[in-house]
């Protein structure tokens, strides 16, 4: 085989290779990835009440009455679908109602799977972090 020829074959076989990986990592809008979703009250806020919120089809319309900055509210590990959008709506304790929508699959830096999208509810918008656990304690990376 010629030089010429020989770097034109590893030229295929290298885009090939590249294809081949980023077909195996990307995940499609309608795949379920492993992956954890917290909500958190931000202490600055001290209390949240009437929390409502949507993410994807996992959690449609779900309620969770109060919440206080202690920690997340809960935590749900399991293979869900990435949304588009996470949906939320709080009411502080000075009684104003607030609502968000925060954008999830085109912000996210990189792949979620066997980490953590944790929704933070400020005073009056949500952040949202990536998180891992590490043996230091959890690493976040805001996305929004």
């Amino acid at each position: 085989m010629t030089h010429s020829r020989r770097k034109f074959v590893m030229s295929l076989l290298g885009m090939w290779l590249v294809g081949v990986y980023a077909s195996c990592t990307a995940v499609g809008p309608n795949e379920k990835v492993r992956h954890g979703l917290e909500i958190e009250v931000d202490k600055s806020v001290g209390r949240a009440v009437n929390i409502r919120y949507t993410y994807g089809d996992e959690f449609v319309n779900s309620t969770k009455p109060s919440a206080i900055a202690i920690g997340p509210m809960f935590t749900y590990i399991a293979p869900m679908r990435i949304p588009e959008e996470f949906e939320i709506s709080w009411e502080t304790q000075d009684g104003k109602q607030h609502e968000a929508t925060v954008p999830v699959r085109g912000r996210l830096p990189g792949s979620v799977e066997n980490k953590t999208i944790l929704f933070v509810i400020m005073q009056d918008h949500i952040e949202g972090y990536v998180s891992v656990s590490t043996p230091y304690g959890p690493k976040r990376e805001r996305f929004y």
